[in-house]
């Protein structure tokens, strides 16, 4: 089993027993209101939804100005999730990995996951944190954010790759266990658990990240 879910993560969890996942691996918004972070000048959106505000280097000074936070909605993070909808989460899944944890009031924790980007710019997040529930020291993953040997085409803003997710499986997860992940975003969740063999399910609010992550799916399943 390996599905996508065009729907609010919080009315799909509303129909789940306790614990019908052995695991939830999310990246949830961290609500840090991107487009209102000192970056330049916003454009206006036919959708009037609002878009990553302009760096420098849109006005054509050096190699950044098409980044992809630059060009692609993100309204969505303009606040985070609600305590309701964590007590679902951790209602729904019997262990969690939470991108973005420490933005987020939630338990103390032995276990955390730093993603090192392998970023050479100093006025750009080095490293992501994720917390997990899990009583494990603590690890480190490093793989560059901007490619390189895993170059993927990106597809929405905070897009993780791949490689990172099958890191995280393979630590975290035994077999037989299932998946979920409110916050599909790209797909890549979706993608590491296919190639690893775990049944999965994510879930994507906005419709048309959801149908880029599904032709994103569908050519690494059908090259």
């Amino acid at each position: 089993m390996n599905i996508a879910l065009n729907m609010d993560c919080m009315e799909y969890m509303s129909t789940l027993e306790d614990n019908a996942f052995s695991l939830a691996i999310v990246d949830p918004p961290y609500g840090i209101n991107a487009t209102n972070m000192r970056m330049g000048e916003t454009k206006g959106h036919p959708s009037t939804a609002t878009l990553c505000r302009k760096t420098r280097f849109d006005k054509g000074a050096g190699k950044l100005k098409n980044r992809i936070p630059n060009t692609m909605l993100c309204d969505w993070d303009m606040f985070p999730p609600s305590a309701e909808y964590f007590k679902e989460l951790f209602r729904v899944s019997k262990n969690q990995i939470i991108f973005g944890g420490n933005y987020f009031t939630l338990p103390p924790s032995r276990c955390i996951i730093v993603w090192d980007k392998v970023q050479p710019w100093e006025n750009f997040s080095q490293v992501e944190i994720a917390w997990t529930s899990f009583n494990k020291p603590a690890k480190i993953f490093r793989c560059s954010s901007r490619g390189g040997a895993n170059k993927d085409k990106k597809i929405h803003p905070t897009q993780k790759p791949i490689v990172l997710y099958e890191f995280i499986i393979q630590k975290f997860c035994k077999p037989g266990d299932t998946l979920l992940d409110t916050h599909l975003g790209s797909g890549s969740s979706r993608i590491a658990a296919y190639k690893l063999g775990f049944d999965f399910v994510g879930i994507e609010i906005n419709e048309q990240y959801f149908q880029d992550q599904e032709q994103r799916f569908k050519k690494f399943v059908l090259p």
